[in-house]
């Protein structure tokens, strides 16, 4: 275990009762949230790649749902120690999965356990990286994996303790990533220029790979039981609109733009499969309702506030900020 957690207000999580998806850090490189942010072109990326991940820390709301919309709540405190904490996954078990960089500038995947507070690594692997944590839909855990020495890679899946563990996709260099439900296909954010949407059929050999897009956004969700996954494309001026893909057809459906410059957001799958959506505007929190976005609280004490996820039982969310 790590010293890293802030205090976390044990009887607030007790109430909340949590039941239960990047410039890419490297030794020395940018990361998919720094390309991704303003479209780095590949000579920045190259200049990037000099610098350390930058500082960032999580911090964990309460969320109300009790009234017609959700309330942002009380803080729970979170991981907020020096260095790059970031990627925030919550999962089924009560756990949340995050990356954390150490003095190498290397990353593995940790895991907060939301009773206790008490943090422990899920992958220790020196000389190497992995990043974007998650819980695939057939129950392992999946990251990018990034070997020693080398830059970005491909999404990987592993036992829950990283062991068997393999890649599920051969397509690189690759930062974000989402599954179908099934596990026949994945959507991949591709490194390159310009950065593309690439769609990946798992079930043939060698993998099918199907362009998409162009400049995608970070964030990758998965869209209940259904085929799709909710992605993001930039237009020029930088506004991200939130699409629906079809994963087995390859179909982009447009659905509405994110508020400001904001390309993060996440997904809330309600108790009757009714799907809505936070984001941050102007240090407010903001949910997608009646075709607009509404305010639901203030956290304009943070700043540079990125990515965004909400526990699976809606009690809890998780906001990136800078330190």
């Amino acid at each position: 275990m790590k010293p890293w957690l802030s205090l976390i207000t044990i009887a607030a999580l007790a109430a909340c009762s949590p039941s239960q998806d990047e410039a890419m850090p490297d030794a020395d490189p940018a990361t998919p949230d720094d390309m991704a942010d303003i479209g780095t072109p590949e000579q920045e990326v190259a200049e990037e790649e000099a610098a350390s991940p930058p500082g960032t820390d999580i911090y964990l709301f309460a969320l109300d749902w009790s009234g017609e919309a959700p309330v942002l709540g009380a803080s729970l405190g979170g991981v907020t120690r020096p260095g790059y904490d970031n990627q925030p996954f919550f999962t089924d078990n009560g756990g949340l999965l995050y990356t954390a960089d150490d003095e190498t500038g290397e990353t593995d995947i940790w895991r907060l356990d939301l009773a206790s507070g008490e943090t422990m690594p899920v992958t220790q692997t020196r000389g190497e990286s992995e990043y974007s944590p998650r819980i695939a839909p057939d129950g392992r855990l999946s990251y990018i994996y990034q070997p020693p020495g080398g830059y970005a890679g491909n999404a990987y899946l592993a036992n829950p303790d990283n062991s068997d563990r393999e890649p599920a996709e051969a397509l690189a260099p690759v930062g974000y990533y989402g599954f179908s439900g099934d596990m026949s296909a994945v959507a991949v954010f591709h490194l390159g220029e310009p950065m593309t949407l690439q769609l990946i059929d798992r079930t043939t050999t060698p993998e099918t790979v199907t362009h998409i897009a162009d400049n995608p956004g970070r964030s990758f969700f998965r869209a209940g039981r259904g085929p799709a996954l909710y992605v993001t494309l930039a237009d020029e001026a930088g506004v991200h609109t939130v699409h629906a893909l079809n994963t087995q057809t390859g179909e982009l459906r447009e659905m509405f733009a994110l508020p400001g410059a904001s390309q993060d957001f996440a997904v809330a799958i309600l108790p009757d499969d009714r799907i809505t959506f936070i984001a941050v505007h102007e240090g407010q929190l903001v949910w997608r309702a009646w075709g607009g976005w509404e305010p639901i609280g203030a956290i304009d004490w943070l700043t540079g506030v990125t990515r965004l996820a909400i526990s699976p039982d809606l009690s809890t969310l998780a906001v990136v900020a800078e330190e």
